[in-house]
């Protein structure tokens, strides 16, 4: 089957998150795929990740500057042609070759939307199938009532010693290590672990080179801070890989996003994660992530979690359940499942 599929591409969006596993295992199953993404002067997300396959072609840039080359689209033919999420696309451009492309290929938008968009233009392309990828989407349904559910996929389960990892991030090797990932403006809110901790564990703090790092203080010498561009997907698994635990203090998308695509991305890497308890982006999450309530019971979770290891056991086992459910090759052939029943309808 040829497949066609426009996307951010080696990007740390959530939107390239959910293509690349699915596109890559696509090819695994011997099917031909051609990424289309945005030009790198135009793009979705903070940044790059890692450098563009011999199948990627970059030819339009975002919907604000609506920049679009159609010829590398124009120019092959396809049994299947993927749209992920419109409302970062040239929508514009896009809608003015969309018949030629409907003459050779069946149609599929895959939604990220969290809400109905009130913008016209959202509603003017004829799709064969609109796929969401969470229950909470079903709002969708009251506009494309034969949509189809197909769950985000995770990242493929994978390993390396942790003390490899630690030495290639130059990181500890005698201490337990909380690895936190940071948002803009972000507060330490962990500079005081317990005191059974300070002495034996390290709290890596991520920043990229924009954000702020609003620090009342020096650091105390338990905490490292860094600076780095985006993560390539290689060096994002070694941070995992190099620790005990990772915490995701966010309550919301700053880009409105549905579900936690970082959390589909790292479960696979067999680091427990822990998330606020009252946050509502991590819901499709139930025993596979460790929900805290507050900074204090963050605290005793993180002493409990380092001190037994049964408990470390049991929720790197469910982790990885869930990565194998959700695996890149059960999604993508739930995927290509749909694209025969267009190819055949």
């Amino acid at each position: 089957m040829k497949i066609g599929m426009m996307t951010a591409w080696n990007t740390d969006s959530g939107v390239a998150v959910h293509a690349e596993p699915v596109a890559k295992a696509w090819i695994e199953m011997g099917h031909q795929v051609t990424i289309f993404s945005h030009i790198k002067e135009d793009f979705h997300g903070e940044g790059f990740t890692d450098k563009d396959e011999d199948y990627v072609r970059r030819c339009f840039g975002t919907r604000k500057t609506n920049y679009f080359d159609p010829t590398p689209i124009l120019t092959r033919q396809f049994d299947i042609f993927v749209v992920q999420d419109l409302s970062m696309l040239p929508v514009d451009n896009l809608a003015k070759i969309f018949p030629l492309i409907r003459r050779t290929a069946k149609t599929v938008h895959i939604a990220h939307e969290n809400a109905l968009p009130e913008e016209a233009w959202f509603y003017q392309f004829e799709w064969d199938k609109v796929v969401h990828f969470c229950r909470r989407q079903t709002f969708l349904d009251t506009v494309y009532p034969d949509g189809e559910l197909i769950h985000f996929p995770c990242f493929p389960i994978r390993k390396k010693d942790k003390v490899e990892a630690r030495k290639k991030l130059n990181l500890p090797l005698d201490k337990k290590i909380v690895y936190q990932f940071c948002q803009r403006g972000y507060r330490p809110f962990l500079r005081e672990l317990p005191g059974e901790l300070k002495e034996q564990d390290v709290l890596v703090i991520l920043i990229p080179p924009d954000y702020e790092f609003l620090e009342e203080e020096n650091p105390p010498r338990w905490m490292i801070v860094r600076r780095e561009e985006p993560l390539s997907r290689e060096r994002f698994d070694d941070y995992l890989f190099a620790s005990d635990a990772v915490v995701l203090h966010k309550f919301q998308s700053r880009y409105r996003a549905v579900v936690s695509s970082t959390v589909f991305q790292a479960l696979g890497a067999g680091c427990p994660i822990l998330v606020p308890g009252q946050s509502d982006f991590f819901f499709p999450f139930k025993e596979e992530v460790i929900r805290y309530a507050d900074f204090e019971d963050l605290k005793e979770t993180l002493t409990d979690l380092f001190k037994d290891g049964e408990r470390y056991k049991m929720q790197r086992e469910r982790a990885e359940s869930f990565a194998r459910e959700n695996s890149p090759e059960v999604i993508a052939k739930k995927f290509i499942e749909v694209f025969n029943s267009l190819e055949h309808a």
